[in-house]
């Protein structure tokens, strides 16, 4: 592996340019570094210090409230009318949980992946 530009490796792990520079110049020595502003290079050791020192991005879950429209067939989902996805998504619930929830009530929804739902336990204080 030889020198990358810096505005590729902040290419690559989607971060602005500036941060990347910050990050390059607060923790890597000045011989892993070479040139100045967009024409920065880093070289080979840099590089494996500068991938450890990057936060990784981590996509945090979306947390909605709904209420309940009706349940399925199945007795573990609900659907569920979530305002800001504009329409009814199906919910899967605890089975504590199941029996407990009635039409019109709100619960706490929270969006694993790509249309697929999970109730939220509700925090009894």
């Amino acid at each position: 592996m030889a020198k990358k530009r810096l505005k590729d490796i902040a290419e690559d792990y989607n971060i602005p340019f500036d941060e990347a520079m910050d990050i390059a110049f607060n923790n890597l020595t000045e011989e892993s570094i070479t040139g100045k502003g967009k024409n920065t290079w880093i070289d080979e050791i840099g590089q494996d210090l500068l991938e450890d020192t990057i936060p990784m991005a981590i996509k945090k879950a979306r947390v909605y409230r709904g209420r309940i429209r009706n349940k399925a067939p199945n007795p573990r989902f609900v659907f569920v009318h979530i305002k800001e996805k504009n329409g009814v998504v199906p919910v899967l619930m605890n089975k504590k949980y199941a029996e407990m929830t009635r039409p019109g009530q709100f619960i706490h929804v929270e969006e694993e992946r790509d249309d697929r739902y999970v109730m939220i336990d509700p925090k009894i204080v």
